[in-house]
């Protein structure tokens, strides 16, 4: 028969046992949270001086550099900095409202440009050599063509547009996508172009006169107010002012032209006008927003705030895969697994400018 002693020391020596085990499982826990504090401490530390080091050698501001580090890992960086020290290829859409494409292709070469179709433009041609400068040609005075970014001429391809659709390009000038839009619809339908800067709009006058556009009503207002038109739309095409920040191929001084500051400050007015352009809708509309910048501040944050605050929209795939998924996750946020179903361009994958899209269904 065991004593009172003796089980009291029994239990004494338990709660000591079980005690020291709870001791050291906290101090093992924490020292497990301590070492991920210093791996993330020095990983941070690595993509800083990484970053560093890669905006010295090829003369960007490092808080660009170290984004892209985030986003992309180092090794696609790095690439994406190499591409962007390439010249980018000119490229053509025909305007296949005055001329076929056929006929432009034979008029271009015999007077010695050198061109090769567009895979994913059936009417657009990358244009390996000049005879001489494309904007003095009397093909291009004609509007039989449009200087035109590849990445650019996806917009309309994507947005699909129909004759008989209202369309809205709430973004317009100077006009290389809103023309685009008309040619899909065959001149036929309407065509609203916003834009909201009056000394833009010439320039976009001047375009849809050069290729023969006359479905269009052109309005010079801020499309943040789109909804007091009272207009809903069956495709609407937002083309986002942006910081261009996927523009650094052909334009080497956004290295250094634009701040963090700048994506702060435009994110704020691209959700403003992704808001009206959802209201402005049809039921089973579709818009497409699309920026020239690889800023997931200004494309998949945007979109995800947006979205995900409403309850009869949603992401919708796009048709064909023309750039890499959207993200998912970025900078430790979490979004919209379906933002997925947008797409990237990037300069050191796909030889374009750096661009994003997202289509976006009113499901009401």
């Amino acid at each position: 028969m065991t004593s009172g002693s003796e089980i009291f020391t029994l239990i004494s020596t338990s709660i000591t046992f079980l005690i020291f085990t709870l001791i050291t499982i906290i101090i093992y826990n924490f020292l497990l949270v301590l070492i991920e504090w210093n791996r993330v401490d020095i990983s941070i530390s690595q993509i800083q001086e990484d970053a560093r080091k890669l905006a010295e050698k090829y003369g960007y501001l490092p808080y660009m550099v170290q984004r892209y580090i985030q986003f992309l890992g180092l090794d696609d960086t790095l690439k994406l900095l190499k591409a962007n020290e390439q010249p980018l290829t000119p490229s053509i859409r025909v305007n296949t409202l005055k001329i076929s494409v056929l006929e432009l292709k034979n008029r271009l070469e015999k007077k010695g440009f050198e061109l090769e179709q567009i895979d994913w433009v059936p009417n657009g041609f990358k244009v390996i050599k000049e005879a001489f400068n494309l904007g003095s040609s009397h093909e291009f005075l004609q509007g039989y063509y449009y200087l035109q970014n590849i990445a650019s001429m996806l917009s309309a391809v994507i947005l699909n547009p129909k004759p008989n659709d209202i369309v809205i390009d709430m973004c317009a000038a100077p006009g290389s996508k809103s023309t685009h839009l008309a040619q899909l619809m065959g001149n036929n339908g309407t065509l609203i172009l916003i834009d909201k800067n009056k000394n833009r709009i010439p320039a976009l006058e001047t375009n849809l006169r050069r290729m023969g556009i006359i479905n269009s009503i052109l309005l010079n207002i801020d499309a943040i107010n789109l909804p007091n038109l009272n207009v809903k739309a069956n495709k609407i095409l937002l083309d986002a002012p942006c910081t261009g920040e996927g523009l650094i191929r052909q334009d080497p001084s956004r290295k250094v032209s634009k701040k963090m500051k700048d994506i702060e400050k435009m994110a704020p007015i691209q959700k403003k006008l992704l808001k009206a352009g959802l209201n402005s809708l049809k039921s089973e509309g579709v818009l497409l927003y699309c920026t020239c910048s690889i800023a997931p501040e200004e494309n998949e944050l945007v979109v995800n705030e947006v979205v995900d605050k409403l309850d009869n929209f949603t992401i919708s795939e796009i048709s064909k895969n023309y750039g890499v998924n959207g993200l998912t996750e970025v900078f430790g946020i979490k979004l919209l697994e379906d933002l997925r179903f947008s797409q990237r361009l990037y300069p050191h994958i796909h030889d374009t400018i750096g661009f994003y899209f997202c289509l976006i269904k009113n499901l009401d």
